[in-house]
């Protein structure tokens, strides 16, 4: 039986046995100096064959993509996986990061820790946050894109609140399916039907099309 490929993309630090781990060349990190990756490439650039693969895993790297490219990576990802296949995210809790160091009785003690989890360390144009999650927010983008939820896992780190959605996959979905997926998850950040706001979907939804030119199996 043919051993289906399970991925650990931007695995930093954190090498996992029985996964491809993958990040970006050390030239491109700031603070980290040395990488346990057993492959180097830019996470937008990969595309794997259809049903090929067995679990996408991400560590706190979900958060540093935008949201169009966020649901056209889990688009892609549902191409690439089997059926029951595995997406494994961890980010960074906002809204505990939000009640518990951003809050009137800490006066300001943790607010530069929680302002830095939820929106990045910036010392390097990838380290920036461009979403902030909630365990509700999780299962609204993987609902979209075929995805049912298994488990949710709340952890914490000196003052950085984090959660995790570990979910299987339960249907294929078409191209032509993921962008009208990817058209009702991004309505939901629209303030109003304006024309304004209208051209702004366009534009996200053209951006998320690019990313799935390149990513998308079949």
């Amino acid at each position: 039986m043919e051993k289906k490929i399970k991925l650990h993309l931007g695995c930093g630090q954190k090498y996992l046995e029985g996964y491809i781990n993958i990040d970006y060349p050390p030239s491109e990190h700031t603070v980290q100096n040395t990488s346990v990756a057993d492959e180097f490439h830019n996470i937008s650039k990969l595309k794997y064959e259809k049903n090929s693969v067995q679990e996408v895993r991400l560590h706190h790297v979900f958060e540093h993509f935008e949201r169009f490219n966020a649901c056209a990576y889990l688009a892609s990802w549902n191409s690439w996986l089997t059926m029951d296949g595995i997406v494994h995210i961890e980010v960074p809790d906002f809204e505990t990061t939000l009640k518990k160091n951003l809050n009137f009785f800490n006066k300001g003690k943790f607010e530069g820790v929680g302002l830095r989890h939820i929106f990045g360390s910036q010392e390097a144009p990838w380290a920036v946050h461009y979403e902030g999650y909630s365990e509700n927010k999780l299962r609204q983008i993987v609902s979209h894109f075929g995805f049912d939820k298994i488990q949710i896992i709340k952890s914490s780190y000196k003052r950085t609140f984090n959660i995790e959605i570990i979910a299987k996959k339960v249907n294929n979905i078409s191209r032509e399916d993921s962008l009208k997926a990817a058209a009702k998850y991004l309505s939901s950040y629209l303030v109003d039907d304006s024309d304004t706001e209208k051209r702004m979907l366009e534009v996200w939804l053209n951006k998320f099309k690019e990313q799935i030119a390149i990513s998308f199996a079949g």
